[in-house]
């Protein structure tokens, strides 16, 4: 394959994709990133110990088309992002589940703003979702866009809801490396790390699609329990670095929405979220404790699937 010429004034990217068991989506993930309208950047693939084909893929793919690929044991999606970007070069850093898709001007489009807004460090919009056959699902959205074609993200926000869907976002090396990277002990090493950014950066938000995030059903609920577990971790683990009327107000609201969001499979566990000597209480709150409450009551556990 005779690869484009690249314009070496503008800025390199790197892009990094974890891969793993996405045999039937990592072909179309890898062809979205190296048939970008932006062309100077570098594709990372690291295969974190895939058990079916996906290996095979990939290598046939690197062959055609040039890009890093390295196949480790399986060390989890933190670890092989770290590993990722440390050996990356690009100014930015973006990327990619092995079973999303880049809008094909996602890269261009969000290098133009960035290098036209040195104030940010990192970037999202919104994303399509989409299903096993890359068609979009009307009217399911991971979060409810912003009206506003672009809007600064302060910390507060951010804390208070994970806003960013992590295939829609890119961001400055620098901000990684001044954060010291992914949270290895945690399942929501993004989530983490937009905090960390948010606290001592900047963060935007453009009002553009950016990427397609895959629903393939394949999730069971079970990461219900441990996804709103660990969010509680996280948030509490800045409680003494919020304002205190701040952090009252965003604990009591993360107590209401737990209990609402376990309220119908996790029963007994989404009670310890039950509290009424809350120093703060709005209307988010009472809705999140009463649509908890009818659930609680009249909800009956059955196999489910969520959003992973």
């Amino acid at each position: 394959m005779t690869k484009p010429a690249i314009n070496i004034d503008k800025p390199l990217v790197s892009v990094v994709v974890p891969s793993y068991n996405h045999e039937d989506y990592i072909e179309e993930c890898i062809l979205a990133i190296v048939n970008q309208t932006y062309k100077n950047i570098e594709l990372i693939v690291i295969d974190d110990g895939s058990t079916d084909h996906s290996r095979e893929i990939l290598e046939r793919l690197q062959q055609q088309y040039g890009f890093t690929l390295i196949c480790q044991e399986n060390q989890g999606v933190s670890k092989t992002m770290n590993r990722a970007i440390s050996l990356s070069g690009g100014k930015y850093i973006t990327g990619s589940a092995s079973d999303d898709v880049m809008m094909p001007d996602k890269i261009e489009k969000q290098v133009g703003f960035m290098e036209e807004n040195p104030a940010y460090d990192l970037i999202f919009g919104k994303v399509h979702l989409i299903d096993e056959k890359s068609k979009i699902i009307p009217g399911k959205v991971i979060h409810k866009p912003f009206p506003d074609p672009v809007k600064e993200i302060p910390f507060e926000l951010l804390i208070d809801n994970d806003i960013i869907p992590a295939p829609s976002m890119m961001f400055r090396k620098s901000a990684w490396e001044k954060c010291g990277g992914y949270n290895e002990n945690t399942i929501l090493e993004d989530f983490d790390l937009w905090l960390k950014i948010a606290y001592t950066g900047k963060i935007v938000y453009v009002n553009d699609y950016f990427a397609c995030y895959r629903w393939h059903g394949k999730n069971v609920s079970t990461a219900i329990l441990k996804m709103y577990t660990e969010t509680w971790r996280l948030v509490v683990g800045w409680k003494d670095k919020m304002a205190p009327d701040v952090a009252r107000r965003i604990l009591a609201r993360r107590d209401s929405y737990n209990f609402f969001a376990l309220s119908g499979i996790y029963k007994k566990e989404s009670l310890k979220y039950l509290k009424i000597n809350h120093s703060y209480w709005d209307m988010y709150m009472l809705k999140n404790y009463l649509k908890g409450f009818v659930k609680l009551i009249f909800y009956r556990r059955r196999k489910k699937t969520v959003w992973r």
